[in-house]
């Protein structure tokens, strides 16, 4: 009768009298075997530049987007059901809503601010209540923003970085939301404007922000800094190797911070595989293994599962693993049907990944919704 062994590490099978030596790439490629992509029943509605919240409940609230040919916004709102793998609706918003931000705050309520909306960039906000599916007047911002960055703190307040104004200009501007007192208050400016950025909460309470668009037609970043909540004030940290906007970024487990794709100033012609790693004890980024696709817009696309993995599941058709302890990327089983760019993702409590609409490369918006099969 045949034997099997395997080694602490997990790297020697020893199967008989037959040793078989399993390097790390093949190892992560099995672990990425037991992935895979099903497509479920579509949302009510085609989106992109939407949000997709995880609730308390264990549902995802879905809000707003651009439909269509991304001409138009959207004020409906749904719920995705983990139980049934359905959507219902939930009740609409105030106003439609594009490129916006949504974050749950602590009491589990949900902020919605910013945005396009119709044709324009808005200053308001909205809280949703997942007890009475009701969204509530939460005041204005400071001033307009579509596409900022919004990070809970360690205090439950919300910091809200950059983003750009109806005419296209991007903002060094930075708020707070105070959830006790329902209000928006200016904080410390960034060094430079910043569109196409994205924000990281770091193990202790920082926000590191990342790259991003300086100027309407202007210098893609390569530079960093970082908000301290204890000053509130940004402080520069390391250069990245190559400017980026319209990417995205993950913590890791050990707290380091994995940047991933973009593009330069050519936007979808300047597209990148590369990525790179920001160490926080360091204030530096070190280069990272390529992805095997070119990708951008994707902020909002990227999920760390339980695991400590990183999921790439924007800007392509395929979807790729980032492992942390091989530092590769691998792809999983199954594909989507069509590339999405604008696209969500989001962990559910059951270890799956809710991968919700996006845009393809001619601005088509999709009602596809799909889930990756974590083991």
């Amino acid at each position: 009768m045949k034997t099997m062994i395997l080694a602490a590490a997990g790297l020697i099978t020893v199967i008989g009298t037959t040793t078989a030596v399993v390097t790390k790439q093949e190892s992560v490629q099995a672990d990425t075997n037991l992935l895979h992509v099903v497509q479920i029943d579509e949302m009510s509605a085609a989106r992109a530049t939407h949000q997709a919240t995880l609730l308390g409940s264990g549902e995802v609230l879905i809000t707003g987007g651009c439909s269509g040919g991304c001409e138009t916004n959207l004020r409906s709102t749904e719920l995705y059901e983990p139980g049934t793998q359905g959507f219902r609706s939930a009740a609409a918003m105030a106003t439609a809503r594009g490129s916006h931000v949504a974050i749950p705050l602590i009491d589990g309520r949900v902020l919605v601010a910013g945005g396009w909306s119709e044709r324009r960039v808005t200053r308001s906000a909205e809280i949703y209540d997942p007890g009475s599916n009701r969204f509530a007047a939460a005041g204005s911002m400071t001033v307009e923003r579509a596409a900022p960055t919004a990070t809970r703190l360690p205090d439950g307040r919300i910091l809200i970085t950059g983003g750009q104004t109806s005419e296209f200009e991007p903002l060094a501007s930075s708020e707070l939301f105070d959830p006790s007192s329902s209000s928006f208050s200016s904080t410390a400016s960034m060094s430079v404007p910043r569109v196409g950025h994205v924000a990281v909460s770091l193990p202790d309470g920082r926000v590191l922000i990342i790259g991003g668009r300086l100027a309407r037609r202007g210098e893609i970043l390569r530079t960093t800094e970082i908000f301290d909540p204890s000053t509130s004030q940004f402080q520069p940290t390391g250069d990245m190797s190559s400017p980026r906007h319209k990417h995205a970024a993950a913590l890791l487990p050990d707290g380091r911070v994995l940047v991933l794709g973009g593009s330069d100033a050519r936007d979808q012609r300047g597209r990148y595989r590369s990525s790179e790693i920001y160490d926080p004890a360091t204030g530096k980024f070190t280069d990272g293994p390529d992805m095997r696709w070119p990708r951008f817009k994707l902020s909002d696309a990227v999920a760390v599962l339980p695991s400590g993995a990183v999921l790439v599941a924007g800007g392509a058709a395929q979807l790729e693993l980032y492992h942390p302890g091989s530092q590769t990327f691998v792809l999983v089983q199954g594909e989507l049907s069509g590339p999405r760019e604008f696209a969500t993702a989001s962990v559910l409590p059951s270890g799956e990944v809710l991968v919700l609409g996006g845009y393809d490369e001619q601005i088509r918006t999709s009602a596809s919704a799909w889930l990756v099969r974590v083991p």
